[in-house]
């Protein structure tokens, strides 16, 4: 790992400001007493207007490229300031009443100034980008102090058509921040980038994948650097741009890992449905195998890791998906839908929407759907629900798809309110893909950018899809949990089963049982099933199941696991099969179970980490592990699934 000298910049350099501003001029000559203006051409309406941090920052590199490329040994700097009420971008007035419009809305509210800045030399593609964020709060105007200031004509090239330092007092209540990222140029945030454009770029060596989240690292004096954008085996030029934790941006890719390979989706990148399409799916599972050994070693029971059995593959690495939960975002007329951006560790998510197109993750059928509902929503006109302000109208799109017979179900989630005409759109949309079943629309009125039905309601067709797995038939609705690879977790359910044949189980306790799908596995074999889930649509379904499948010996209770366990129903048992949440188990059922007396326990999870911890805290109670399996139900993402048998 060697640094490289970087070229100055602080010295004799020629410096170009892209943009005309007498402010900022003023203000950079601070900094620099010498430097060029060269306006940057871009036309800002061709930018997305929907996030405003997304906005100027990308006009910000935008306007430093546009001028770069003209002159690539300079160093552009350049900067986009726009004020902003909420999530709405004011720009610059069209005319006087425009303007006496914005400030009108401005009156006796808190409202934002942001400034996307970047710094660029296109000779070496050296690129810094950062924005500063200044929250001013006006006065009550009247209508005459409005006219009064626009009578003076200093607006016409104002974004949200002020300039603090015309309107002071007389307008401004309250600033906090930046007064110069208000004027236009924040100082102390570009005297920041300078010092990070200067820094020394590092060569290494991409080692690893931080778990349980997906950012590929490299090795830094004995300590991880996160690398978004790198594969494992690349050999990448970086910039440190934060040491604690520490995380770098490629400024080269020296030489390209053996195990990089063509991402199948055009999304991918920037939106947050796979991490690992760019991975040859082979050093996926390695990678994984590698986690999972290393976390039973440092934190399972004594002798976990030594039990555990070759990773298992996903028989399908596209289309696997058999539930999918899109996201709305834009305002009205100008909607997206699709997933969320990619969390990177170099700074907060804004949560924005990355409009898709397909998802190969769950496969053709979304292609034709996704279009569909996105025009019914932007031809209704109201916004899609904003994560950040925690408003608008339109929330999700969920698909489910059963797998086996190919039956499709859509889910429009919104606030609550009359949608006109989705009756009509439904009927419609059903008779464009022939494959959809069902249609139902939920209602979600909560704030918390989660997919929630507080309310159900069936719009057109079957109230259920089926699912076929392994010669059994699964009645499917809008709340029912059924694993989201289904042709994966038919193998892990068809080893719970091989497993009670071997120890001759003959009554079997499923915990956190869902749809029923493991408990109707084990109605095969076991004389006696319950099953128990603390979510009344799940036992309903459940129930529903095991009787359209024939299965008298499978039943099941409503009831929370650390509440319920003492029952005369759950006693006897020879075999407690766990699926718990992603959480794990509560400590009270941890305790509770050990009491059942079942000498065979199967362990069912989705996080690694509880999974570990769970199993070492039933090693306290005797119950060690026989085999341990793991097997890749989310191949191109961090995630996998994890089978523990144990015994005392």
């Amino acid at each position: 790992m060697t640094a490289r000298r970087p070229a100055p910049i602080m010295g004799a350099v020629d410096v170009i400001l892209a943009s005309q501003s007498p402010r900022r001029k003023e203000l950079l000559r601070r900094i620099f007493p010498e430097f060029r203006v060269v306006p940057s051409g871009l036309d800002e309406r061709t930018l997305d207007p929907s996030d405003p941090v997304f906005f100027v920052r990308e006009a910000a590199e935008l306007k430093a490229r546009d001028v770069g490329a003209q002159f690539p040994e300079a160093l552009v700097i350049a900067a986009d300031t726009i004020v902003c009420l909420e999530r709405e971008i004011f720009g610059k007035p069209a005319g006087r009443e425009a303007a006496a419009e914005m400030l009108g809305r401005l009156s006796g509210r808190r409202h934002r100034v942001l400034t996307g800045v970047a710094l660029f030399r296109a000779s070496d593609d050296r690129l810094v980008v950062s924005y500063e964020t200044t929250f001013i709060t006006f006065k009550t105007l009247s209508r005459d102090e409005i006219e009064a200031y626009l009578d003076r004509n200093d607006y016409a090239d104002k974004a949200g058509s002020y300039a603090v330092q015309d309107v002071g007092d007389a307008f401004v209540e309250r600033l906090e921040g930046d007064y110069n990222n208000v004027v236009g140029f924040p100082l102390k945030r570009l005297k920041k980038m300078l010092k990070e454009f200067k820094s020394p770029e590092i060569d290494m060596e991409i080692t690893g994948i931080a778990f349980p989240k997906s950012w590929p690292v490299g090795r830094l004096k004995n300590k991880d650097v996160w690398v978004p954008g790198a594969v494992v085996g690349d050999k990448v030029r970086v910039r440190l741009l934060r040491r604690k934790p520490a995380a770098a941006k490629i400024t080269k890719l020296v030489e390209p890992s053996p195990w990089r390979t063509a991402a199948a989706c055009p999304h991918f990148g920037t939106c947050g449905g796979c991490a690992f399409q760019n991975l040859d799916y082979g050093k996926q599972i390695e990678l994984k195998e590698n986690y999972l050994h290393r976390v039973l070693e440092k934190d399972g029971p004594p002798g976990a890791a030594g039990v555990l059995e070759p990773f298992l593959p996903s028989p399908a690495l596209f289309g696997y998906r058999n539930k999918m939960e899109f996201a709305f975002s834009g305002p009205g007329g100008a909607l997206r839908l699709g997933l969320r951006e990619r969390s990177l560790p170099l700074g907060k998510s804004r949560k924005r929407t990355v409009g898709l197109q397909t998802c190969p993750l769950f496969g053709p059928v979304a292609d034709r759907i996704l279009p569909l509902a996105a025009a019914f929503a932007e031809a209704d006109g109201r916004p899609g629900f904003d994560p950040m302000s925690k408003k608008g109208f339109f929330r999700n799109l969920v698909l489910r798809e059963a797998k086996g017979t190919g039956e499709v179900m859509v889910i429009l989630v919104t606030r609550s309110g009359e949608i006109p005409g989705v009756w009509e759109w439904a009927e419609k949309l059903a008779a464009d893909v022939p494959a959809v079943r069902s249609v139902w629309r939920g209602e979600n009125d909560r704030e918390a950018d989660l997919v929630e039905y507080e309310k159900t309601t069936l719009i057109w067709g079957a109230a259920r899809i089926e699912e076929e797995l392994s010669g059994l038939c699964f009645r499917i609705g809008p709340g029912s949990f059924f694993q989201p690879n289904p042709r994966g977790a038919a193998v892990f359910y068809e080893k719970i089963s091989a497993r009670a044949a071997e120890i001759g189980s003959k009554k079997a306790v499923g915990l956190f049982c869902g749809a029923g799908a493991i408990e109707l596995f084990l109605g095969r074999t076991v004389e006696e099933v319950v099953g128990l889930d603390s979510e009344a649509a799940n036992i309903q379904n459940a129930s529903e199941n095991a009787s359209r499948n024939g299965l008298p010996n499978v039943r099941f209770i409503q009831g929370l696991v650390e509440k319920t366990l003492r029952q005369d129903a759950f006693a006897g048992a020879d075999l407690i099969v766990l699926d718990p949440p992603r959480d794990g188990l509560h400590p009270d059922a941890l305790s509770l179970i050990p009491g059942l007396g079942a000498p065979n326990l199967i362990y069912m999870s989705c996080n690694p980490a509880t999974f570990t911890r769970d199993i070492r805290g039933l090693a306290a109670s005797g119950y060690r592990p026989a085999r341990i399996f793991a097997a890749d139900f989310f191949p191109h993402t961090p995630h996998f699934e994890v089978l523990g048998f144990l015994s005392r």
